[in-house]
């Protein structure tokens, strides 16, 4: 049922137990249901598209996503008048335990991470790879907006494990419209948020699939993964393969300290920010992964994961003390990123 109709149906029914609210024994039985279907018309009407069936649209496509990540097949035992068994396991790369320390992620491993590249005709394939990202559908990708402050990118890669090798699986594609967020300025730290919608449908595989978006509030983790070919070090060069590292949750005040006096931040560190660290310290994203997810994979086994933010703003050098940085809480944007991504379901 689309939410189009649902939203006709409740006005119907709204009408309908106002009509007969109080008149007729025959009809007590919908006092009350007034009060509620004005809540639920209230709803579906001040937030359109958002909601199916009691799910956020992005959290419907989140199950679609998972659902392409099972496989399904049955086994016949062999006994007397045997029943069928279905067995269902995920048909993906595998991903390894959470690490303490920053390495190289393997091939297939974070299927949904893509490169902004910006023309450049020095670099060895005509361009540079600034800032990171995170397909979210068959057409859009998450980054950060200040990835568009010195110009905006011409394509989009995805499938890219190395960047030594032009043979592995990557897939490059053409930009049809950027949605940078409207109350975003680049001198400001704060709704640090952009989407970037392909020319094309991007076909899903083992090594390329869109991640979920975290959408509640609460954070019930305490430690992320973040990804990216940034610099391995304050003084390094760009890593050639994809880089995981595990980080955790800081206190707010920790980032409040280290940026709050920054011009860039004049209300200091807001909600919609997240203050993420290494609580063992030495470890962080850096300059190079700009617009890279940081995410969470809630089932032990599962292929999806889920991305929390954005990496953000984080203070010169790499990989000092507990490397305090800032990223974009994900689920203060749901409403803006489902408008655009999933504008049909309105």
């Amino acid at each position: 049922m689309s939410a189009a109709l649902l939203r006709c149906g409740l006005v119907l029914l709204l009408l309908f137990c106002l009509l007969v609210q109080g008149n007729s024994k025959v009809f007590s039985v919908f006092r009350g249901c007034a009060g509620h279907l004005i809540y639920l018309t209230c709803l579906f009407f001040l937030f359109p598209g958002r909601w199916v069936l009691g799910q956020r649209i992005a959290e419907k496509k989140c199950s679609e996503y998972r659902e392409k990540t099972i496989q399904t097949s049955m086994i016949i035992p062999l006994t007397l008048n045997p029943r069928p068994i279905q067995i269902q396991r995920f048909n993906c790369s595998k991903t390894v335990d959470l690490i303490v320390g920053g390495e190289a992620a393997k091939p297939g491993e974070f299927p949904h991470q893509a490169l902004l590249g910006y023309a450049d005709a020095s670099a060895p394939e005509g361009y540079r790879f600034d800032c990171g990202g995170s397909l979210i559908s068959e057409r859009f990708v998450l980054t950060a907006a200040h990835c568009f402050v010195k110009g905006y990118p011409k394509i989009i890669r995805l499938g890219e494990h190395s960047l030594d090798d032009e043979y592995d699986n990557q897939v490059d594609f053409d930009i049809e419209k950027f949605y940078k967020h409207p109350d975003h300025r680049f001198k400001s730290a704060y709704n640090d948020i952009a989407l970037i919608k392909l020319d094309q449908n991007v076909k899903f595989s083992k090594i390329i699939r869109p991640a979920c978006l975290w959408t509640g509030s609460a954070l019930n983790v305490s430690s992320v993964i973040a990804t990216g070919f940034g610099l391995n070090d304050t003084a390094g060069d760009k890593a050639d393969i994809l880089q995981k590292v595990m980080l955790d949750f800081l206190d707010r005040e920790q980032c409040d300290e280290k940026f709050g006096s920054l011009a860039k931040f004049p209300r200091g560190v807001v909600d919609s920010q997240l203050c993420i660290g290494s609580k063992r310290g030495g470890k962080d994203t850096c300059q190079g992964d700009s617009g890279g997810p940081v995410q969470v994979i809630t089932e032990p086994k599962g292929c999806t994961y889920h991305v929390l933010g954005l990496t953000s703003t984080a203070l010169q050098g790499c990989g000092i003390g507990q490397s305090e940085a800032i990223y974009t809480r994900v689920s203060s944007y749901i409403d803006w990123i489902e408008k655009i991504v999933w504008p049909e379901q309105a």
